[in-house]
């Protein structure tokens, strides 16, 4: 059973996620259980797994590979409230619409949906089979989606991206444990049989899903048929709120489609797809007829009724579809994890974009500091640089209302050990302070390390800087000079002499240098093995 649970979770295989369990705790406003997690920086092992069903460890994995395939995907549905999680409403609708999915419990309370693929296929056919899912649990647009991202390639620094995780089921055997449509757990072997009763190929799902959206679409107005899924769906019964909003969308529609007559077609479609009573009527709609005669932006899909209606994936191929507004719009930004690296935190988030061929993509970028998300110029500029979409300028107070949304759902996220510039900045230190001796003064002068008598470190800042360079090290000279002081209470600028040697007379000039505790470096010493000898012989 084991070897089918890691055949059925397989994904990227150079690095895995973990979740530290032990530091986990309630949020007492939310219900949520939260608790530290991060990359483990190794190869993922059967070992690995076979440790988390034994509740030695909890992983997770990145279902996209560095192929941009996927054997599984997830929705993360979420609450705020999860004391008054609602279960079986989702039951309900998986059993009623008969959709190939197996529901299992997540570590925070909510709920994660798997479907599960006979073969590894793109993750962005994975993403957009999922995508079409949600308007029929009822849920938003910006519902987590596993795998996050649809390609992962290789960040500024030329290393892999490992992009984001999901926490593997069957922690112990006993926690996330999958769910029966009448409610009752699975065990971890009825699980492993109903995922192998359920996994399906790409084709099984491309038919199921567009026989899910015809169902769905049916009864919407014909005229949308070309245009945004939304406004198909809302068109199914005439709006009694929300009916600003619609309007305002119908109209970035009509513009595109009726060119030449888009203000009776408004008209038109207040009339056929609104309620009118006292407040609306003819007159209303002419007023914003005319307020609409000026250039105006693109469709309002972050809003509602709109976000709750999207089905991107099916709106982006269509002719009149988001993909066609003339305003071109800021890309949506996504999971953004703060990774705690000292003295910086660096920031990882996902830009969704359009891919005529694959529709939706998604992709992990990485800011080495918080100025690149904070400042426009620098963020459309990394964003650029990383994905075919070049960001159009927009309003400070849209920027700003981009960067609130991508902070409300921000994670945080342990750096890897040994990762971090202090870290790293140690260990070069370390290797430096131990390298080449002092043995003259000349050589003091010319960088080597004076380990004093008094338990301190001195040696030439410049040479030292020079050396880090050559580790590829990228902090500038000042910066770099900051951080010995901070982190490990050094002293630059000291004026310190070579000792002089017995048969001088006169004693060696200062030279300026960085001092540093010795106490900052623990030398190991190599352990002397003892071997019983019987004989003289035993000696080689």
């Amino acid at each position: 059973m084991e070897n089918k649970f890691i055949e059925i979770f397989t994904g990227l295989k150079r690095d895995y996620g973990y979740a530290d369990i032990n530091s986990a705790y309630k949020d007492p406003s939310t219900g949520k259980l939260k608790l530290k997690y991060g990359w483990a920086a190794k190869e993922l092992l059967e070992s690995d797994y076979i440790d988390h069903l034994a509740g030695k460890k909890s992983i997770g994995i990145q279902p996209c590979n560095d192929e941009g395939l996927a054997k599984f995907g997830a929705i993360d549905i979420d609450s705020d409230e999860y004391d008054n999680f609602d279960l079986r409403k989702y039951l309900e609708i998986i059993d009623k619409k008969n959709i190939p999915v197996i529901p299992v419990k997540s570590k925070s309370g909510g709920l994660h949906i798997y479907v599960f693929f006979k073969e590894p296929v793109k993750a962005s056919f994975v993403r957009n089979f999922l995508d079409k899912l949600l308007f029929t649990f009822d849920l938003k647009a910006s519902t987590e989606i596993f795998p996050k991202q649809t390609q992962l390639g290789i960040g500024s620094d030329q290393k892999p991206i490992n992009g984001n995780f999901i926490n593997l089921p069957y922690y112990n055997r006993n926690e996330r444990v999958g769910v029966n449509l009448d409610g009752t757990e699975f065990t971890f072997e009825q699980f492993i049989k109903v995922v192998e009763a359920n996994t399906k190929t790409k084709e099984d799902l491309e038919e199921f899903a567009d026989e899910l959206i015809r169902l769905e679409l049916t009864g919407g107005a014909d005229e949308f048929i070309d245009g945004p899924v939304c406004l198909q769906r809302l068109s199914k019964s005439k709006l009694d709120d929300y009916r600003d909003r619609f309007i305002y969308n119908y109209m970035v529609f009509a513009k595109k489609k009726y060119p030449d007559n888009w203000e009776e077609k408004l008209l038109e479609g207040a009339r056929n797809y609104i309620v009118y009573d006292n407040i609306w009527g003819d007159e209303k709609v002419k007023q914003k007829i005319k307020a609409y005669k000026k250039d105006t932006a693109g469709h309002t899909c972050s809003e509602e009724p709109i976000n709750s209606m999207c089905v991107k994936s099916e709106c982006l191929k269509r002719k009149f579809g988001v993909a066609s507004d003339k305003v071109k719009r800021f890309p949506t930004l996504s999971a953004l994890i703060k990774i705690t690296h000292v003295p910086d935190p660096e920031f990882r988030f996902t830009v969704h974009y359009n891919d005529k061929v694959e529709g939706e993509t998604t992709q992990q970028i990485i800011a080495k500091d918080v100025n690149y998300m904070m400042d426009q110029e620098k963020l459309r500029r990394l964003i650029g640089a990383h994905t075919p979409v070049p960001p159009p300028r927009i309003k400070d107070n849209d920027m700003q209302t981009i960067l609130d949304n991508l902070w409300q759902g921000m994670k945080i996220q342990k750096a890897p050990p040994g990762t971090s510039p202090k870290e790293i900045l140690h260990k070069h230190l370390e290797d430096y302070v131990y390298g080449v001796p002092a043995v003259s003064d000349a050589a003091f002068r010319s960088g080597s390390t004076l380990i004093d008598t008094d338990g301190y470190a001195y040696f030439v800042y410049d040479p030292f800087y020079n050396f880090l360079k050559n580790k590829e090290w990228k902090n500038k000279i000042d910066k770099t000079g900051q951080m010995l002081i901070d982190f490990f209470k050094a002293e630059l600028g000291h004026g310190k002499r070579y000792p002089k040697k017995p048969t001088q007379k006169k004693s060696n000039n200062p030279v300026r240098c960085v001092k540093i505790p010795m106490s900052n470096f623990t030398k190991e010493e190599n352990e002397i093995e003892i071997l019983p000898m019987k004989s003289k012989k035993d000696i080689l």
